[in-house]
């Protein structure tokens, strides 16, 4: 499923209320959430979005191009976490996260944004496809095996469940979307 009207809407609504100034997008592909994103940013705000596939810049860039917000959008080609790893070197760290790529890097891509410390403090993660056509909660047996990354999504959202350093929910919006938020020490840093 495409990141469409209904989905950019609640982004553009979670990415006001966190109050984020900088948003990393980790799959860009129509470039609709990022878009959304920005759009729900201060004039100062920035979305860095990771695509894999260089044939999608220049396509994409002329619609953000065509939209006042489009300047907040910067976007980095190649795998995402080599970008990640240049992202980590350079300092950065993002208020808010949307994750919409290949379902098998799942797991990496947000043991990285909390290993290498990308994600700042109170900041929140935003997974997309974590029920995955109800993969996410069959049984394994009852799993639909044509599907790629049939066990992906369940084997993230469980790495996502054992990991004591989050608090998560999943929306039932469209095909399900993770909210993850990095717990808080009680001496009021983040957790390790």
């Amino acid at each position: 499923m495409l990141t469409g009207h209904e989905e950019a809407q609640v982004l553009r609504l979670l990415v006001s209320m966190s109050k984020a100034t900088r948003v990393l997008e980790i799959g860009m592909f129509t470039g609709c959430a990022a878009l959304a994103m920005a759009e729900a940013l201060p004039c100062q705000g920035t979305v860095t979005t990771c695509e894999i596939n260089p044939a999608l810049e220049g396509v994409i860039r002329k619609f953000f191009d065509k939209s006042p917000h489009g300047n907040k959008i910067s976007i980095k080609i190649g795998p995402a976490l080599d970008t990640m790893q240049t992202l980590h070197e350079e300092g950065k760290q993002f208020d808010f996260v949307f994750i919409d790529a290949d379902k098998s890097n799942y797991g990496n891509y947000f043991k990285c944004l909390l290993d290498k410390n990308l994600l700042a403090e109170g900041g929140t993660i935003c997974v997309d496809n974590t029920l995955w056509n109800g993969n996410a909660y069959l049984v394994r047996e009852e799993r639909d095996e044509t599907m790629v990354d049939a066990h992906a999504i369940p084997e993230f959202n469980q790495l996502v469940a054992d990991d004591d350093r989050v608090y998560r929910v999943i929306l039932p919006v469209r095909d399900g979307l993770m909210l993850i938020r990095r717990k808080i020490d009680v001496d009021g840093g983040v957790k390790p």
